[in-house]
């Protein structure tokens, strides 16, 4: 009876378990640019999730330092992670990545709601972790389109179904013209609407991240401020 009930309940645990994959992808010509244009090179840490709490706005401010970068992070959910190059022959520029989990072993990530889902691109001198990526991050890129728009831009939902499958590709931030898709939201390296996408076709272009300033840079900047409030202190008297 014992061995009974421990069978049963590996079953409905396995039932319970529910999971997604989305399959995401850049394969069209170069998927992703760096600043300068060129294609972004390989072993660049490329990311997908949803954020908790940030505004869209919040996101696109905190995108251009690297303190904001590591505020964007604590406050991301992420469902999984890859790099530029991979399932594309090691090439620049582009990936194709089909991430399947349960949701279980995500901790934190609310399978209550369909979340949008974000694409989040880094250019690091430093790629050996993720982690050592947002420290050492020059130039990101964050995008999605929105999930009422193009419906596949959403976290498969946490329910026992075959087809809790869902795929994105970079290439649909824009439309024939290479302008942005109505509503999209791309954090990224250039205000007007089609310098996104360069002549190189479909390519989201990163942002440059404002490096934190060097120990010397604080102490100079404090000293002047401390100068400044002298003078003004010596103005009043």
């Amino acid at each position: 009876m014992k061995k009974l009930s421990i069978a049963v309940s590996v079953m409905l645990s396995a039932v319970a378990a529910y999971g997604a994959t989305v399959n995401w992808s850049a394969t069209i010509d170069t998927g992703v640019i760096d600043t300068g244009g060129a294609a972004l090179t390989a072993g660049n840490y490329i990311r997908i999730g949803y954020f908790g709490t940030l505004s869209d706005a919040q996101v696109a401010t905190n995108a251009l330092t690297l303190s904001g970068i590591s505020t964007l992070n604590s406050d991301f959910h992420e469902f999984a992670n890859s790099t530029i190059g991979a399932g594309f022959g090691g090439n620049a520029g582009g990936f194709n990545a089909a991430s399947a989990k349960l949701y279980s072993s995500l901790p934190g990530f609310d399978t209550s709601t369909q979340h949008q889902i974000y694409f989040w691109a880094l250019k690091a001198t430093n790629n050996t972790t993720l982690a050592n990526a947002l420290s050492t991050t020059t130039q990101t890129a964050i995008g999605f389109i929105p999930k009422a728009n193009l419906p596949g831009w959403q976290f498969p939902s946490a329910t026992p179904t075959d087809t809790n499958v869902t795929s994105i590709e970079i290439s649909e931030f824009a439309n024939v013209n290479r302008l942005f898709q109505a509503g999209t939201f791309v954090a990224a390296g250039s205000p007007s609407l089609d310098g996104i996408f360069g002549a190189s076709n479909h390519a989201v272009q990163l942002a440059a991240v404002a490096p934190v300033p060097e120990p010397s840079v604080l102490a100079f900047l404090g000293m002047a401020a401390f100068a400044t409030a002298a003078a003004r202190r010596r103005k009043r008297g």
